[in-house]
């Protein structure tokens, strides 16, 4: 081969080597991750003093929001169980427990955790698109992080917290 074919080949692959990094920082995930991807639907309660509370004024805590036909359905009784063998870690996370009632309301029983009754289960209910039961996983920045329609156990939930999609972020950032 000439010189000027070595010559020209040096500058492509410089050129290449160059290129490459630009190009891979603009199309790296943390540059095309929105802040959250999949935004909680709003919903309201009635606070202690009566006034009407929502899902983004208590940002910066990890919500719990389980939705049910009534307090006794045997879901929702098996997912209190699994909520108190976790409630020590889930309280230290400052965590918030909300429950939807579908069809009947009634009292939160066996347990200690302290559960707000929203107070239009229905809509909250269709904007979650669950049917039966359901839960769902709230971070503290209004991501959905987990939800579904099976009784998950305590330490689910908290590794879900703890492996929120914003600490994800962060830890791809290090």
């Amino acid at each position: 081969m000439s010189r000027f074919s070595i010559c020209f080949l040096a500058v492509g692959f410089c050129f290449l080597s160059i290129a490459a990094p630009a190009q891979t920082s603009k199309s790296s995930p943390s540059a095309r991750v929105p802040a959250v991807p999949r935004p909680a639907p709003e919903f309201l309660w009635s606070g202690v003093n009566g006034k009407v509370r929502r899902l983004r004024d208590v940002r910066g805590h990890p919500v719990v929001l389980i939705f049910a036909e009534n307090p006794n359905q045997k879901m929702f009784i098996k997912q209190i169980k699994e909520l108190n063998r976790r409630a020590k870690q889930l309280v230290a996370r400052y965590t918030l427990f909300f429950v939807a009632f579908t069809k009947e309301t009634g009292p939160v029983a066996r347990t200690d955790i302290p559960f707000v009754i929203l107070l239009d289960p229905g809509s909250v209910a269709d904007a979650y698109r669950v049917g039966d039961f359901g839960i769902a996983v709230i971070s503290t920045d209004g991501n959905v992080d987990y939800a579904t329609d099976r009784v998950i156990t305590g330490q689910k939930i908290v590794d879900v917290i703890v492996n929120s999609y914003q600490s994800q972020v962060q830890a791809r950032r290090l």
